[in-house]
């Protein structure tokens, strides 16, 4: 699963980025709030974890704005603020849940699971995805083009899965970098391309769509 995390603290991001991604989840941490509302829009994120003191901008009004947007992705907010009025003032503009700090991290896990469970990423989420001849199976962790399988590393595959969910938009390096691997200092956008290229190989030699686009000057998108 994906989340977009929103918190300008360095090191309760560091925290939460290395527990969710431990855990399987993808992260995108954005520092400041000023992209929050488009990357919200853009990303397929089954929870938002946003902190209600930015530094650039206020918790509440960007998640009013988020909502403004059209956007139902479930909303988890995380604060020091911890009074009754300050909960209530948070999910009044838009919060499906509150957690205050200091927090443990069991905790948060569980309260996302349920969130994720319920939001209408969830919901929405096939259990196959099928791009021309490409088909991913979610459940089984299989891919097969043209109805022939195709042997992918955990990294290659996560990838393409991604490409795959974006459905034909182009999307960044570094975008690639925080929803398909998740924040990682061992990765840089380079490998990127170097990935990319192994996977074009692998589908390329099954002569069938879709293929992986290089798009100047932004980055990838799939397409038949």
């Amino acid at each position: 699963m994906n989340i977009l995390l929103v918190e300008d603290d360095p090191g309760i991001g560091r925290f939460v980025t290395k527990g969710l991604t431990a855990e399987g989840w993808n992260v995108h941490w954005l520092r400041q709030g000023e992209t929050a509302v488009a990357c919200a829009g853009d990303g397929d994120y089954s929870a938002i974890i946003l902190d209600l003191m930015l530094s650039d901008c206020d918790g509440y009004q960007l998640a009013r704005q988020i909502r403004e947007a059209g956007i139902s992705r479930p909303i988890l907010m995380l604060t020091a603020r911890d009074s009754l009025e300050e909960k209530l003032e948070g999910f009044r503009s838009g919060a499906d849940d509150y957690v205050t700090k200091p927090f443990a991290f069991e905790e948060l896990m569980a309260r996302l699971k349920v969130l994720a469970r319920r939001g209408p990423s969830a919901q929405q989420e096939k259990l196959v995805i099928t791009i021309g001849d490409l088909h991913i199976d979610l459940l089984a962790h299989e891919v097969r083009m043209a109805g022939q399988p195709v042997e992918l590393t955990k990294r290659e595959y996560d990838l393409l899965l991604y490409l795959a969910r974006c459905g034909g938009r182009a999307v960044s390096r570094e975008r690639i970098l925080q929803n398909a691997w998740g924040a990682t200092i061992e990765v840089t956008p380079n490998a990127v391309d170097v990935y990319v290229g192994y996977i074009r190989k692998k589908l390329q030699a099954l002569a069938a769509s879709p293929t992986i686009k290089t798009v100047r000057g932004v980055g990838f998108r799939l397409t038949e």
